[in-house]
């Protein structure tokens, strides 16, 4: 099994809801699971902007059952759910094999799923790959393995999504929706050639060479996907498309724009295609002294200059320039009198023409941390005692930044206590969370003394950068406690 990655994900989401079954379930149960959307900033649409919710669209969902002292009979293993669930219309997903699956009212539950249907394309996500995405999940490692793809300009514009949830245990009083905040595995770019010369200029070619354009990746419960390059047998760019244009369509006037890959005159942005997320070694030059090493390559000349010299250019990516996850990265190779520039923005996955703006990427409009209507809260201690084996219920607030994920981290003696959630997506509109502390009464584990669970708080903001949110949820720094027995 490749090496895991370990950075905190998360953005456009799927609501799931079921209807209670008549599977044959062993053991203590409650009503059906359901799964809640919570909008996701940086993935409200699929790359060729048909929504996630557009009618016929599949998602696979797995949900791996620990701790279950009953049985399912339709379980294969700890897959509690495996299973495609499709939309249809309305805000209900329902499932293709027409099961239905309760909560079980005990045991912890882990969500995994993928986009495997896009029904804008007629394309699945197997179909896509060349080989079942299924296949690749290990239930023991927690791991989806992607097969290698090699990508171009010109492969299907499939957007694969994915969603990671983990520890959902049922609350023993109210069941809660689970959310599933959908990823992007892939990066995109775009390539805009704009003469702001005023003379006329043919381009004969653009190459950018060292893209690694064929990868594989894994992908764990928590943190971002870890991809590993292949060998390609072609580049990103396939300049025989571009090179077989007529020398007219290459041809650029003063103010004229063309979009490389999309192979079209007279826009102002580029159309995006899908790619493997870049590292900064992927897309640096071998010799950054010398330039003839420079990733792209551009052979172009001034049609008014009488001797009509072919003219080649070598530009770099700006130091530190990566693809991650989930951004479009716009690049313009800037005609101007006698040189080239290469400018570029980079960009969350949804946005607009307008520049996106950052003034929300603080943590504020904050109600921090309580555990008050606890019958063990103890304010003046910070403390909240676990009392006749039941679950603590905490609460707080964060208005922003909306879209971002906030996330738990459990310190102290963590084998004792489960976090349900420990994730959840900022949403402005309903800025009010609650989780649940369930104990952990295994008799096999030491309670000859008491047990103390603390937490960590951070915040994912929408530009993947994770902030410590500790001092502005949990300034009081509370604490759970199990008592010895």
């Amino acid at each position: 099994m490749k090496r895991r990655s370990f950075l905190y994900s998360i953005f456009a989401l799927a609501l799931v809801l079921f209807s209670c079954g008549k599977e044959k379930v062993e053991g203590p149960v409650a009503e059906t699971i359901a799964l809640f959307p919570e909008e996701g900033a940086q993935s409200k649409a699929l790359l060729n902007d048909a929504g996630l919710k557009t009618n016929g669209n599949k998602i696979h969902v797995i949900d791996l059952l620990t701790g279950f002292s009953g049985t399912a009979s339709w379980m294969s293993g700890n897959k509690y759910i495996d299973d495609e669930i499709v939309y249809s219309g309305t805000q209900i997903w329902g499932y293709d094999s027409g099961r239905t699956y309760p909560w079980t009212t005990d045991g912890t539950h882990q969500f995994f799923a993928w986009l495997s249907y896009d029904t804008a394309m007629s394309l699945s996500a197997d179909s896509f790959f060349g080989s079942s995405v299924a296949s690749g999940f290990d239930a023991t490692e927690r791991i989806l393995t992607i097969p290698a793809k090699e990508l171009n300009t010109e492969s299907p514009q499939f957007d694969f999504l994915y969603g990671n949830t983990v520890n959902y245990i049922m609350p023993r009083s109210e069941t809660t929706p689970v959310p599933l905040p959908m990823q992007h595995l892939f990066s995109a770019v775009g390539i805009l050639l704009r003469n702001e010369s005023q003379d006329q200029i043919l381009v004969h070619s653009v190459t950018i060479n060292g893209l690694k354009n064929k990868k594989s990746a894994d992908i764990t419960f928590v943190g971002f996907p870890a991809t590993y390059p292949e060998t390609a047998s072609a580049g990103f760019i396939d300049n025989a498309l571009f090179g077989a244009l007529p020398a007219a369509t290459r041809t650029l006037s003063e103010n004229d724009t063309y979009d490389l890959l999309a192979r079209q005159r007279g826009v102002d942005v580029p159309a995006f295609r899908i790619i493997w997320p870049q590292s900064e070694t992927d897309l640096a030059p071998s010799d950054p002294e010398n330039f003839l090493t420079y990733p792209i390559t551009v052979v172009y000349e001034y049609l008014n200059d009488e001797e009509h010299v072919q003219h080649t250019a070598h530009l770099r990516f700006p130091e530190g320039t990566f693809f991650r996850s989930g951004y479009r990265y716009a690049y313009t190779l800037l005609f101007t009198q006698k040189h080239i520039q290469l400018t570029f923005t980079v960009n969350p996955w949804n946005y607009d023409l307008n520049e996106w703006s950052f003034t929300e990427q603080t943590i504020s409009e904050v109600r921090e941390l309580d555990f008050a209507g606890n019958e063990g809260y103890d304010k003046p201690s910070k403390t909240c005692r676990v009392v006749g084996g039941n679950p603590v219920t905490g609460n707080f607030r964060i208005v922003n930044p909306s879209g971002a994920v906030w996330s738990i981290e459990p310190v102290g003696d963590v084998e004792y206590f489960t976090i349900s959630p420990n994730q959840g997506i900022i949403d402005s509109n309903n800025p009010d969370y609650t989780f649940q502390v369930i104990p952990n009464l295994d008799p096999a584990l030491d309670r000859s003394t008491d047990k103390k669970l603390r937490f960590h708080f951070y915040v994912r903001f929408t530009d993947g950068s994770i902030h410590d949110a500790n001092t502005e949820v949990n300034r009081d720094n509370w604490t759970v406690i199990l008592p010895k027995n």
